[in-house]
Parts: C-alpha cells; sequence; structure tokens
C-alpha cells in the first residue's frame, strides 16, 4: 500500500485562523493525506499566518525558517512548504524574495484549492501562486478538531470596519456571512460529537448577517440557537463584538439565555475621542461605557474583555490617561494589550509613527498596573459564588477550566479524571489573585 503523504499546519494570530486551519485540515484529510506526528516530519508544511502586528510578521518569518531547515534535516530532502493566509494575502509575490523555497503560495480566499496545489506542485515540481478575489459566499464547513470539549465555529469572514491601523479588511475583504441554517447545521454536529462549549466567531459578531441585508441578524440567530439548544448541556460564547454595534438587544437575550454565555469581548483600543477618531472606531468613551454599564447593570456577574492599543500616533499623556480612565471605570476581567506598530496599506500608516518605542513601553507597563488593579476590585463580584466550571485541563494534580462568563479556575483535585466535565465549585482567591474553585462534595 502507497504511503500516504504527512501534512503539518502551523497556525498564527487569532482564533479565526486557528478555525480555519481546522478546515484546511479537514480538506487535507478529505484527499487522502494523513496528518503529521511531528513538524518536522512532515512531508508537507503549511503555515497559516497573521500580518495584524509587525511583530506576528517577524515570528512568523523565523518559525517558517526554523521548521523548514530541522524538517529537510530530519527527512533528508527538503519539505513542500505552503504559505497562506493574511501575511500572504498583504505581501504576495515579496514573500518569495524572503522565502524562496516556498511551493505553494496563495491568499486568503484560496484555501479550497491548497491541497491540489501540493498535488500538482509535487508531481510537476513547478510553485504554484493564487491570489483570487473574496468570494461573495461564506459557505464553509467541515473541520478536524482536536478533543471534545471546546470547538471554534465562524459565522463570517471578513470586515467591512476599515479601522484605520488594520490590516483585516484588506486581507480578508468584506464581511460574508454564513446562513443561518448551515450554522444550526454545524453547531447540532458538535452536539452529537459531544462538544461542551462552541465559540461563534467574526471579525465583527454584531454584524452578523449585514451583508443579507437583515439589520438583526445576530440577535435572530441566537435565538434561534437558544430556542433549538436551549435545554442541551452546551455553552455558546461569541467573539468578536464592536462597541459600535454592541446592541442592547444582544445583552437582553444573553441575560434571559439557560447556554448563551455572558462574556463580552469589547476592543476599547483607546480611551481618547480624538484617538478613537483617529482610528475610525466609530465611537466616544462616552458610549463605550455607556454600553459597558447597561451589561454590568443587566447581568452584575457579566465579564468583560478588550483589547487596547498604546503609542498610536499624536498619542499624548493626556490621551493616555483618557484610556486608563476608563480602564478604570470599566474595570474588565481579561484584557489584551498591545504596542502601535504601523501596517502597510492602512490609513493610519499615512501618519508619522511618533511615538518613541521607550515611552510605548512605560505606557505598557502602566497599562498593565492599572489593568491588574481593576480586575483585582472586579474580583470581588465573583469570590463567593457558587458556579459550574467546565474543566478543560488537567496537570499536575490540578484541574483548569472556565465559568460561563469565560472566568479562568483552578481547581484541586482529588485524583480522579474530570476532563471534559461541569463541575459545582465555591469561587475564592489565593494569594496570588488567582481564582480557585473548591467543590464542597470533596
Amino acid at each position: 500500500m502507497e504511503k500516504k503523504l504527512s501534512v503539518a499546519l502551523v497556525t498564527f494570530g487569532c482564533q479565526m485562523n486557528k478555525s480555519r486551519s481546522e478546515h484546511l485540515l479537514h480538506l487535507f484529510l478529505r484527499e487522502g493525506f494523513s496528518r503529521a506526528q511531528k513538524e518536522e516530519e512532515a512531508d508537507i508544511l503549511v503555515f497559516n499566518t497573521c500580518a495584524v502586528r509587525e511583530h506576528a510578521v517577524a515570528r512568523a518569518l523565523g518559525v517558517i525558517s526554523y521548521l523548514y531547515h530541522a524538517a529537510r534535516t530530519k527527512r533528508g530532502k527538503p519539505p513542500v512548504v505552503v504559505l497562506c493566509g493574511c501575511m500572504s494575502e498583504l505581501l504576495r509575490e515579496k514573500l518569495l524574495e524572503r522565502i524562496p523555497y516556498v511551493n505553494v503560495l496563495v491568499g486568503t480566499h484560496d484555501f479550497n484549492v491548497i491541497p491540489r496545489f501540493v498535488q500538482e506542485t509535487i508531481a510537476s515540481g513547478e510553485r504554484r501562486i493564487s491570489f483570487s478575489p473574496p468570494s461573495p459566499l461564506f459557505l464553509e464547513e467541515g473541520y478536524e478538531r482536536e478533543g471534545r470539549i471546546s470547538a471554534y465555529l465562524p459565522i463570517a469572514f471578513g470586515c467591512d470596519n476599515f479601522c484605520s491601523y488594520c490590516v483585516v479588511p484588506y486581507t480578508t475583504g468584506p464581511q460574508r456571512s454564513k446562513p443561518k441554517e448551515l450554522v444550526l447545521k454545524e453547531l447540532t454536529n458538535l452536539l452529537e460529537e459531544g462538544f461542551r462549549e462552541v465559540t461563534l466567531l467574526g471579525q465583527n459578531v454584531n454584524t452578523y448577517g449585514k451583508d443579507f441585508g437583515t439589520p438583526y441578524a445576530f440577535e435572530e440567530l441566537l435565538e434561534s440557537i437558544e430556542k433549538r439548544f436551549g435545554r442541551e448541556k452546551i455553552w455558546i460564547r461569541f467573539i468578536t463584538s464592536h462597541p459600535r454595534d454592541m446592541r442592547r438587544g444582544i445583552v437582553e437575550i444573553i441575560r434571559e439565555s439557560h447556554i448563551l454565555c455572558p462574556y463580552f469581548h469589547l476592543p476599547l483600543q483607546a480611551g481618547s475621542n480624538r484617538i478613537l477618531q483617529l482610528m475610525n472606531r466609530g465611537y466616544t468613551k462616552e458610549q463605550y461605557l455607556d454600553i459597558v454599564s447597561y451589561i454590568r447593570e443587566s447581568i452584575p456577574e457579566a465579564v468583560i474583555g478588550t483589547d487596547i492599543i498604546v503609542g498610536f500616533p499624536t498619542e499624548t499623556d493626556a490621551d493616555f490617561a483618557d484610556t486608563l480612565e476608563v480602564v478604570e471605570k470599566a474595570q474588565f476581567e481579561i484584557a489584551y494589550t498591545y504596542a502601535y506598530s504601523p501596517r502597510p496599506r492602512t490609513k493610519a500608516a499615512e501618519l508619522e509613527d511618533d511615538v518613541p518605542q521607550e515611552v510605548k513601553k512605560e505606557r505598557l507597563e502602566a497599562l498593565t498596573k492599572v489593568l491588574k488593579e481593576a480586575y483585582s476590585k472586579r474580583l470581588l463580584v465573583h469570590e463567593g459564588r457558587k458556579v459550574e466550571v467546565l474543566v478543560v485541563e488537567e496537570k499536575k494534580g490540578l484541574l483548569f477550566g472556565r465559568t460561563r462568563e469565560n472566568l479562568g479556575v483552578t481547581i484541586p483535585t482529588k485524583g480522579k479524571s474530570y476532563l471534559g466535565e461541569f463541575l459545582t465549585v465555591c469561587l475564592t482567591r489565593d494569594s496570588g489573585g488567582k481564582l480557585i474553585g473548591n467543590v464542597e462534595e470533596w
């Protein structure tokens, strides 16, 4: 019997990229390839890349070079190298100058042809390159997922926002939404496969269905999910929500739901109205705090996460102080922080990157301190609560899980495996500030 060619996928960046890699692996396996046990042993190395920050591009280039040479040494011959995703879409043929051993180079809209391109380049020895325009429809289905606990489910792909610092609209194209019945079908499959939590993905889930001409399609989707699956033991999350499009009706549906989780990821990016305007975010800090206040009032135990950029062009100490003020008022439980770096093709790249690196570093450190203080205050709301926790990892005598609100919890175990189970715990905090879940029956 002829040995199947093995493929390893290396993914950089966001949850959407991780999900698209799961789809791409599904396509490879469907075409008769096998999954490599180790990256350096793979016949085909596929790199699904990210371009959202310069650091992501630099890291990808380093990893690609390392794994290519490791695989070449291990196998005694070069692997087939595939580059796809956002970095490929953004830089295109320029990458061939920096990575001359690439065999297949495609953007974000050609994933379905990659297995065929690999077969063709193996047969002919010729490089294959394709950068197709975005498809008008988003009908992607079929994913090779690991485990049976948590799953990503894309409901939309692409972005129409054109925030001035962001390359995503240029690398993914306009938003295309997956038909509701296809989403419900995939959720049914995930439930039958035993998954315990599913995260609905979109660059901006709040505008799901806008391309169908339905302004409240996301609310309709959430209501359909609750109606069809509300009695099942599964948690449904969603990311990411644009604050400009975070309608109160979405909050109210979550408040009344049995399976829709009260975690809201609302990227703030900046707290200064002047910087928000330069970023083309479409809201003010007052409007942002208004939706945060509504969430806190409607669902007191809800968790709010965010993204924040420091050092955007022309950001002054006063602008940064506005960001710290919003952080103190919002009391985020989860936050991802970044120093601004200019990206090709974006509007902000036309501005002078005039905030020195040392100032960006100082502001990141100051922001981290305020975020920790705000988080510590916010945990007072959660301490003492009796909640369910989904166990997602077991390690060194401890269980690690998440609450419905997406809070990470450590649970001392009694030796039995509880992976993938829901445990009822009482939340406390250790001396380091971590949430501990105590199981009273133990």
